[in-house]
Parts: structure tokens; C-alpha cells; sequence
């Protein structure tokens, strides 16, 4: 009875009972899985246990996601007209993947690692062809709008929560993973304030503030987006506010790099003048050249003598790691970073555990799949956004067209997280990601579908003489 005394498990019941309710009602059971995959996904994307065996965090949102793609995947037939519009450019990176998977298992890789890779990398896009085809009406994008929303700020208070109260409010297995690390909580433990990093439902900063970067984008174009209605304006604006807070105490320096580009994106959609901010942060960039010399050349003589963060060497390791593995070592295996000193070479061997590899999501799927597999990967990103970027315009609900774009402009901000954390990987990340995406391509098919035609009867025409006598004035 001890867990009936959790807060986030108590809403979680009632939030559970609710969506029941609503699904045992005829037609509503796709609003129903659809307010289960948003609070799962976004709101407690670390709910669930962990398998020790492999040091795995297994969340509900995750077994939840495998088992509607399977039902999408083999037991129903596409609805959507243009269900498969993408699906050649899918179906070029499964191609890679699946090599990957042949190289890595050939060369001596785990099969049970071989397996959660192929699942991180390929099999969670299924999340993005099942929500595209299924939420295509209008008020499931509606829903999904208010429902982030709302999510977004109980995200965001409960991370600024964190910030005061420290790591007395985590819940296990639902913010943070017991017998999985207590890293989570090292990061609301350390001694100075200054140094606490928040991070809400989600059990990394990094993980948070990316997924902070599309709710700071959702808000902030609601608040400068054209036809808002004032009330709306002002509600997005505290929302903005609110999640600005929470990504400034997460400390992730890649998150507040980020949101200048969310902004950026979002005002120069608003309006051209935007672009004038552009020398303004080519400005701040050059005051703080210094500051980021001294970085570098610290992570040069500290970063690698300690191994503890060599980021600013990425650059030069993705060089490396072409000439090295150019078709990637596939799946199974992975690279190693080895430090000798201030020297350090690579070392590739089978993977032990998931999390195994660099610290960035675009190294390890060059590491893994090559050039080849990263090229298709951006190839379905670029395809995606020109999609969704250039339906937006046509859009009419200003409510919608601005939300398609916040999101949009959120997601650059995520690319930017990628580089130098491997957040794709863990909960709240590559399944929120393929999500959002589902969502934005069936808001945009729904919104700027064309209006049907309607026929009348040859009874109702009326003839040239009798359209005359009705309207004289027309010939």
C-alpha cells in the first residue's frame, strides 16, 4: 500500500481511469489511445521497471508503442491516402539497417544487443507511421495541441519543483529508475545550488531540455503567431515562461544554445525583420570566442586526461570515425573511445550494455550504420520538414499552422541536443521525436485537405432564362 502514497502513481490511476472511461464508449477508442500515448510519452516517459539483466529501463510507453505499431503493421490496412508517401525514403534506411545488422551479428556482435539496437534505430519509426494513420482528424489534433499544453506545464512546474525541493520528490520508477543508476538523484544532490540540474519526469537534464525545446517552440509561436486571440496570447505567454524557467535550471549549455535557434526559426516565420537578430548573435558569439577558447583548450588537456567530457573533439572523432568504419560496424558493436594520456584512439568491440558509445546520437548511428545510414536518416528529416514546413502555409487555423511550426522549429533544437548527448536513446526521446512527427504530417493532411465538392441534383439547375428573371441584373 506503501506505492498508493505517490502522487505521480495516484494521478496516474485517476488519468488511467479517465482514459478508460473514454474508451469504452463506442468510437472513442482511438481518443483513448491517444490520451495514453501523450501521457505516457510526455508527461511520465519513465514510468515502468527495469531489467537488470541488461541494465535496461523498460517504460510502460515503451511496451505500449511496440505493441500499436505490431497491430499497425500486420493487422491493419492503411487509411490514409498518402499512408506510404514517404515510405520509399524509409525504406532506403531499413535497407541500411538491415545491412548493419548482417555486418554487426557476422563480425561477432550481441544478439540480444543487436536486437535493442535495431529497435532503438529502426523499429521505433513505426510510432511515426501509426500515428499518421491513425490521429488524422482534426480533433485529434486539436486534442493533441491542449493536451502538450497542459503537459508542458505541469513538466516544467514539477522540474522548477525539483530545483527547491531537491531529490525528496522523485518517485522510483517513475522518475527516476531503482536498481537502473542513481544518477538522477546525484544531480539534484550535489553541494551548491548553482551546480543542481533539474530534471522533471524525464531523469536526465539533456533528455528534458530537449524535450523542453519543442514546448518553449509550441508556446512561443502561439504568442507571436498571426491571428491568436489575445487570451490565447497571454495564456502561451506564462506557458512560455514557465518552460524557459525549467530549461534555464536544467544546465544543459546545448538546450540554451538550442532555444536561440528555436527562437530564431519561430520569429523569422513571424516576420523577415527577424533576420535582423542574426548580426546580433554573430555579435555574441564573437564576445564570447574567448570563453569558448578556453573551453576548448581545457577540454583538450582536462577532457581527455580525465575522460570525463571530450565533446569538443567530435568534429575530429567524426573524421576519424569515417576513415575507420565508413559502413559502420553494425549492430551488436560498437566504438570505444580509449584514452591513453592526453592520447586517444578508437576500439571497436561488441556492446555489453545499450547505453554503450559516444556521447552523441549522430556518432553512434555514424559508428553503426555509416555514412550511408546517416545520409538516410538525414534524408527522411529534410523530406519530413520540407513536408510539413511548406503544408503549414496552407493551413487556415492559426491556431494549428502556428503549432506545426513551433514544433518544427523545436525539433532543430533537438538535432543541436543530438550532437553532443545521446538523448534519442532513452525515454522521452526517439519515440517522443517519431511521435510528434506522426502527428505533424496527419495535422497538416487534415487541415489542408481540399473541401469537398458538393452536387446538386439536375432538378435544382436552373436554366439561363430563369437565373435572369431571379437575379436581373446578371446576363
Amino acid at each position: 500500500m506503501e506505492f498508493f502514497r505517490d502522487p505521480i502513481l495516484i494521478v496516474l490511476l485517476i488519468l488511467a481511469s479517465g482514459c478508460a472511461y473514454v474508451a469504452l464508449r463506442p468510437g472513442r477508442r482511438t481518443e483513448f489511445w491517444l490520451l495514453a500515448l501523450l501521457i505516457l510519452l510526455f508527461a511520465l516517459p519513465r514510468a515502468g521497471l527495469v531489467i537488470r539483466q541488461v541494465a535496461l529501463p523498460l517504460p510502460v510507453a515503451h511496451i505500449l508503442c511496440a505493441v500499436l505499431i505490431l497491430e499497425w503493421l500486420f493487422l491493419r490496412r492503411s487509411r490514409a491516402e498518402e499512408g506510404f508517401r514517404f515510405g520509399k525514403f524509409f525504406l532506403l534506411y531499413a535497407g541500411v539497417a538491415g545491412f548493419g545488422l548482417v555486418l554487426g551479428l557476422s563480425a561477432g556482435g550481441g544478439h540480444l544487443m543487436a536486437f535493442l539496437e535495431l529497435c532503438f534505430y529502426l523499429f521505433s519509426m513505426g510510432l511515426f507511421f501509426y500515428v499518421s494513420d491513425t490521429f488524422r482528424e482534426q480533433k485529434h489534433f486539436l486534442t493533441f495541441a491542449r493536451v502538450i499544453l497542459i503537459t508542458s506545464v505541469l513538466v516544467s512546474a514539477y522540474g522548477i519543483a525539483q530545483r527547491f525541493l531537491g531529490s525528496s520528490i522523485l518517485v522510483p520508477h517513475f522518475t527516476y529508475t531503482t536498481g537502473g543508476s542513481t544518477l538522477s538523484q546525484q544531480y539534484l544532490e550535489v553541494g551548491e545550488a548553482s551546480q543542481v540540474r533539474v530534471l522533471s519526469s524525464y531523469g536526465d537534464p539533456n533528455v528534458l531540455a530537449s524535450q523542453l525545446l519543442v514546448f518553449i517552440g509550441i508556446a512561443l509561436a502561439l504568442t507571436v503567431g498571426k491571428g491568436v486571440k489575445g487570451n490565447t496570447r497571454l495564456l502561451c505567454l506564462g506557458v512560455l515562461l514557465l518552460n524557459m524557467v525549467c530549461l534555464f535550471y536544467t544546465r544543459s549549455r546545448a538546450g540554451m544554445i538550442g532555444v536561440f535557434l528555436v527562437m530564431l526559426i519561430v520569429f523569422c516565420w513571424r516576420t523577415r525583420w527577424a533576420l535582423l537578430f542574426i548580426p546580433f548573435m554573430i555579435g555574441l558569439g564573437y564576445l564570447l570566442i574567448p570563453t569558448l577558447a578556453a573551453s576548448y583548450l581545457e577540454s583538450q588537456f582536462q577532457g581527455i586526461a580525465t575522460g570525463e567530457d571530450v565533446r569538443w573533439l567530435f568534429p575530429r572523432m567524426a573524421w576519424e570515425l569515417l576513415n575507420i568504419v565508413p559502413l559502420g560496424c553494425g549492430f551488436g558493436r560498437t566504438v570505444f573511445l580509449n584514452v591513453d594520456g592526453l592520447s586517444w584512439s578508437f576500439v571497436v568491440a561488441p556492446t555489453t550494455v545499450v547505453w554503450a558509445g559516444l556521447n552523441s546520437f549522430w556518432l553512434n548511428l555514424l559508428c553503426r550504420l555509416g555514412i550511408a545510414g546517416l545520409l538516410a536518416f538525414l534524408l527522411i528529416l529534410v523530406v519530413l520538414f520540407r513536408y510539413v514546413w511548406i503544408r503549414a502555409k496552407r493551413v487556415e487555423h492559426s491556431i494549428v499552422r502556428a503549432i506545426l511550426i513551433g514544433v518544427l522549429a523545436g525539433f532543430v533544437g533537438q538535432w543541436i541536443i543530438w550532437l553532443v548527448n545521446n538523448t534519442y536513446m532513452l525515454p522521452g526521446g526517439g519515440l517522443n521525436f517519431w511521435f510528434m512527427m506522426g502527428m505533424l504530417v496527419a495535422g497538416c493532411r487534415a487541415f489542408t485537405a481540399p473541401r469537398p465538392v458538393v452536387l446538386l441534383p439536375h432538378s435544382q439547375l436552373l436554366d439561363a432564362d430563369a437565373l435572369g428573371r431571379v437575379q436581373p441584373g446578371l446576363t
